[in-house]
């Protein structure tokens, strides 16, 4: 499982600043698809445990990820696969597409009461950029959005609407806009205009109704938990479409089949999955990403336990008690150890010393450098100079100065007098100007009568 995942389940710190950054966005979207099967891989877990026999509702979810996961990649989204699958759907099932390319998304439901009439309906999946940026008000979109039914079935396996929804697919047919130059172009860098899906597609539609007999019990309203990351790249970061979807469409299946309890059916169904795919990709981050990832789904447990306090969810408690404490196992499995900062600071310390100790501060390194300015006023200065040593062992090394006011170094006498080289000679010459260059400035002068 590729660690950018994180990027768009949990929105951790230091995100990238462009697509080409990104593995899922990156080459126009061409691995975005790859979230759908995560989530495929991560419900055959959960069938090869018998997990999802608990709840039959699950069985819909996961016919509509395997449909689905086949027709947003690319590659297999081809006219046949597209008429093949909506012929096959069977009744009760569900089959959502996104168009990246559009930025929209639509949901295909076959009825088990009205199989040969199936409902549709479609939105806007992400917000134009200008409108996350420009308030710091969260922005709100109600679901499940009105739907339509058709007259007929056949209208959605017929070639010619399989050759549009594919066309949806693999090109964008409206940009948003922008003036420069008193010119109107298209803005590529914002998301694409989602019109076409989300009006003209429906109504193209022959005989086409709207659905009155919608619920409004299992109303809701999404969250756009967006992030725009943008550096001198042609296209910006921003959190997947796809996923955004995912969410928006296991909900509406979720809670119209179940209602209230559907809602914490599906916070904890995408609670699971996000620690699935955050114990999948754990040794691939830092420490300080996968705290902030386990504190986003400790958070969403919590919020969880506070919806449980208020519904009574009978026939699905041993379901979500078993799920809970899943998530609770898997989180304290990959839970850093509580001293994990100590260990960063003593490797760090460690470090450090090793550094110290591997330096050679009689290497040749540490003193090369050019000076090419003092060395030539040095070279040009006419003082006279005396430079002595003191005598003892104790002073070995050290020099006095005679006439101290007026010394000044010279390079010669240190390389010729005393057979210093080139380094230490100008270690010395650095010495004297930090410690007496100013004293030195500052001489009196000599009085001449």
């Amino acid at each position: 499982m590729n660690e950018s995942i994180l990027n768009h389940l949990f929105l951790p710190h230091y995100l990238p600043s462009s697509v080409d950054d990104d593995y899922f966005l990156q080459n126009n979207h061409q691995y975005e698809h790859m979230i759908l099967e995560y989530m495929k891989e991560y419900f055959n877990q959960l069938e090869s445990t018998k997990e999802t026999s608990e709840l039959p509702i699950f069985s819909a979810l996961i016919n509509c990820v395997k449909h689905w996961s086949i027709l947003q990649n690319r590659q297999t989204c081809t006219e046949a696969n597209l008429q093949s699958t909506i012929t096959k759907l069977t009744p009760g099932s569900f089959l959502p597409l996104y168009f990246d390319a559009q930025n929209a998304a639509i949901l295909i439901e076959i009825e088990k009461n009205n199989v040969h009439r199936p409902l549709v309906s479609s939105w806007q999946v992400l917000l134009p950029t200008q409108e996350i940026t420009s308030s710091l008000v969260p922005h709100f979109s109600c679901f499940p959005v009105t739907p339509y039914r058709l007259y007929d079935r056949s209208q959605l396996s017929s070639l010619a609407h399989c050759e549009l929804l594919v066309d949806f697919m693999k090109n964008t047919i409206e940009y948003s806009k922008s003036y420069k130059a008193s010119r109107q172009v298209n803005e590529i860098r914002n998301v694409p205009g989602s019109h076409y899906v989300c009006q003209w597609w429906i109504q193209q539609f022959e005989g086409i109704q709207i659905e009155s007999n919608s619920n409004p019990s299992i109303q809701f309203k999404k969250k756009h938990h967006d992030q725009i990351r943008w550096s001198d790249a042609l296209l910006p970061f921003r959190r997947s479409g796809l996923w955004m979807t995912i969410k928006v469409v296991f909900r509406i299946i979720l809670t119209k089949r179940l209602e209230r309890i559907g809602t914490i059916i599906y916070k904890l169904l995408i609670t699971h999955f996000l620690t699935y795919c955050l114990s999948k990709t754990c040794s691939k981050i830092s420490t300080d990403v996968l705290v902030h990832c386990i504190r986003k789904i400790v958070r969403r447990l919590n919020k969880i336990e506070t919806l449980l306090s208020s519904i009574d969810a009978n026939d699905s408690n041993q379901w979500v008690q078993l799920t809970k404490q899943q998530i609770q196992m898997k989180i304290n499995k990959i839970l850093p150890k509580p001293d994990w900062q100590n260990s960063i600071k003593i490797n760090k310390e460690k470090n450090n010393k090793l550094l110290i100790n591997n330096l050679k501060f009689n290497g040749f390194e540490i003193y090369k450098h050019s000076c090419h300015t003092l060395n030539a006023y040095l070279k040009n200065q006419n003082l006279s100079q005396t430079f002595d040593f003191f005598s003892g062992s104790q002073n070995y090394d050290k020099f006095s100065y005679v006439n101290q006011d007026d010394y000044i170094p010279s390079m010669k006498e240190f390389t010729g007098k005393f057979n210093y080289t080139i380094e230490i000679a100008l270690t010395r010459v650095e010495i004297w100007v930090e410690l007496y260059l100013n004293q030195w400035i500052n001489r009196p002068t000599m009085s001449h009568s």
